[in-house]
């Protein structure tokens, strides 16, 4: 994947010279060794390698090309016979795509097929496209070879990312890159997200790299060349990794040091953002009639906050293009646009709610975030492509806190956990400066599951499940029914939770309560039917976890190379009541549990016994998120512990069913 395509700079005047007819490059013969290699032990179980990659850049010929060679040595590894390659569909093209499968008794198989294009993604005017194609006839033991060119305009600019660590190990990779030649009267004019322009002067590289691999400049550009990298990791509950892998980013820059640069960017992305939400008098007005003289600030910001919760956050709809804007006559220059258009996507909807608590009196603050569920932010790399959304920070009573309206459906005062834990920019009194938003607790995340079970004589099951959730569970299928028909939700519910409860148990989704209703609880109500656990002659084994009985353990590995994020501190509690049939009683629970592991974690079921019913109960809390890769040993015995007790059965004795007796009445003779 060439995500330099990402990144492209505006040229200060047109280069009039074509793309160039590039002469093929010859195939690799590859050899004997190569050929017959069934396993690499270099990579271990590894589903295919990469004997050698290689991409190439020239911004003064304006087109990147990539070459690959990948040798498949499992099943899983002809994965890679299907290629993907994602573009700018406005002002890049796909060229020259070629390939060829060689099989391991030298057998080759050249690509004859037309590569598709589709639709990857579109945001308002934005198109993003994806060229595909399907090596032919791949087996396992083949070595795939293709080559691609992605050229584009001649006014533009491309610089490349290096991502050097790939999904699989690399055994050889060279990269090059020729920058657009800036002496002379010639120069590149940069666009930044706030679309001020400026002139750069320098060509800037961010890099992370094996200790033993540098990249080297001469006189006709940038070199690097790589042997024996690692695959990316790939282990459950990982940061992003792209965040973290082996890497060199390059760009053109007016700037040279960071402090510089973030100060200047975040001075302009500042009066950006308080051109946009600069309180007017219609926005005044609209706040004045929302809120009382007498209202607490909180119950200023409560207010407010659900004012704008009411409108359409095109960013879970649909963005709407400009050509669709103008034809009705629609305009976005403030937030007064938001508001009387009752529509705008997430940074407009959050700017807004800015607008609208400066007009209440209040002081309120924009912050710019980097998503953490997709990367992590870096003051080395010296790019606003960074900043993924924008939050707000309110004085509200003498201390700041933290508002997500963007995230629509996010609880009051409280973030989208994508957005906490997180570095960004936030405007202060002064300026702006890089900070870091603050964590949720586990109590911001709780989620209360409840089943009442009738356990018929002959095995069978029926009953109704109630699951509560509040934080970022509930956001989550808040959000899902946004982008989804309500019954694809349930469905997704539904298949969520069959894999968790026992098997031979089926779950049907009944109805959400509060689907959109952000203040409330998000509630899910089931209903469960067939049969559970095991019969042995007189006994019957039943799960002793109803809600985990079906989870796999979480980390059954037994070492660990990266550190963990569980993404948010959670808890979550079960109550389960099973009511017995007349023909069978209590043999055995499995004991009280009480399994603490310092201030993380803890882990309590009990178990109880009432008349011909069992009640039990079981509670997990993770009191934290981020995990260091040397804390895993504690994590996972954890977790090894409370699964096992989650397998102890429940051991019900059967006996035969009571026979019901009818009184008689004698009836002495008259």
């Amino acid at each position: 994947m060439l995500t330099a395509l990402r990144r492209s700079v505006c040229v200060s005047f047109l280069l009039f010279a074509s793309f160039p007819a590039l002469a093929a490059p010859t195939w690799t013969q590859p050899t004997p060794e190569e050929l017959k290699m069934t396993a690499d032990p270099a990579a271990p179980n590894a589903p295919a390698v990469y004997l050698f990659r290689e991409e190439t850049v020239d911004d003064k010929l304006h087109f990147h090309s990539l070459y690959a060679r990948i040798k498949v040595l499992t099943e899983k590894g002809k994965d890679y016979a299907d290629v993907e390659i994602p573009y700018e569909a406005h002002g890049f093209t796909i060229r020259n795509v070629e390939g060829r499968t060689i099989h391991s008794d030298g057998t080759i198989v050249p690509f004859t097929g037309r590569p598709m294009d589709k639709l990857l993604m579109k945001s308002g005017d934005r198109k993003v496209m994806e060229k595909v194609f399907s090596m032919p006839d791949v087996q396992v033991g083949s070595i795939i070879e293709y080559r691609y060119v992605l050229a584009y305009d001649d006014n533009l600019l491309s610089s490349p990312e290096w991502y050097v660590q790939q999904p699989i190990y690399v055994h050889k990779a060279h990269y090059h890159f020729i920058p657009f030649d800036m002496s002379g009267s010639r120069y590149v004019t940069t666009r930044d997200s706030q679309g001020h322009e400026d002139v750069a002067s320098r060509l800037l590289y961010f890099q992370h790299l094996p200790h033993d691999a540098k990249v080297t400049e001469g006189f006709n550009g940038f070199d690097l060349a790589v042997d024996d990298i690692e695959a990316l990791p790939d282990e459950p509950f990982m940061p992003p990794m792209h965040s973290l892998s082996y890497r060199v980013l390059f760009y053109y820059s007016p700037f040279t040091d960071g402090v510089q640069y973030w100060k200047t960017e975040g001075k302009y992305w500042s009066k950006n953002v308080d051109h946009f939400a600069t309180p007017s008098d219609k926005l005044k007005s609209a706040v004045s009639q929302m809120v009382a003289p007498g209202d607490t600030d909180e119950q200023k910001l409560q207010k407010i906050y659900a004012a704008v919760m009411k409108l359409e956050n095109t960013s879970f709809t649909r963005t709407h293009t400009a050509e669709e804007n103008k034809a009705e006559g629609l305009r976005v220059k403030t937030a007064d646009d938001i508001w009387e258009q009752k529509r705008g996507y997430d940074d407009q909807i959050a700017r807004l709610f800015l607008a609208m608590v400066r007009a209440a009196g209040m002081k309120a603050y924009a912050m710019a975030v980097t998503n953490r569920d997709e990367s992590l932010f870096n003051a080395g790399y010296l790019s606003w492509r960074q900043m993924d959304d924008e939050i707000v920070i309110v004085n509200a009573g003498g201390k700041e806190e933290y508002f997500d309206p963007g995230q629509r459906y996010c609880e009051f005062g409280k973030l989208s956990w994508k957005h906490t834990e997180t570095a960004g920019i936030r405007q202060t009194d002064n300026g702006t400066e890089i900070t870091t938003t603050p964590g949720l607790s586990y109590k911001d995340n709780a989620t209360r599951r409840y089943a009442d079970i009738q356990l018929d004589p002959d095995g069978k099951v029926h009953g109704d499940i109630r699951i509560l959730f509040a934080g970022a569970q509930a956001l989550r299928w808040r959000h899902a029914a946004l982008r989804n028909d309500e019954e694809e939700v349930k469905k997704d519910f539904e298949d969520e939770l069959q894999r968790v409860v026992p098997p031979g148990i089926t779950v049907k989704t009944d109805h959400f309560v509060g689907l959109n209703d952000y203040t409330t609880a998000l509630m899910v109500m089931a209903n469960i039917s067939g049969t559970m656990g095991t019969a042995t002659g007189k006994r019957v084994f039943l799960p002793g976890s109803f809600f985990e009985a079906g989870e796999k353990p979480r980390f059954p590995e037994t070492t660990r190379e990266t550190p963990i994020d569980l993404n948010y501190a959670s808890d979550v509690a079960d109550q389960v009541t099973i009511k017995l049939p007349a023909n069978m009683t209590v043999e055995s629970t499995p004991q009280d549990t009480d399994i603490p592991v310092q201030q993380l974690a803890d882990y309590v079921e009990k178990c109880r016994i009432a008349g011909n019913s069992i009640n039990y109960g079981r509670a997990m809390l993770i009191g934290t998120d981020l995990f260091y890769a040397k804390e895993y040993t504690t994590l996972r015995d954890f977790y090894q512990k409370a699964s096992a007790h989650d397998q102890e059965p429940l051991v019900l004795k059967v006996g035969p069913m009571p026979v019901a007796t009818t009184a008689t009445t004698s009836v002495k003779p008259q």
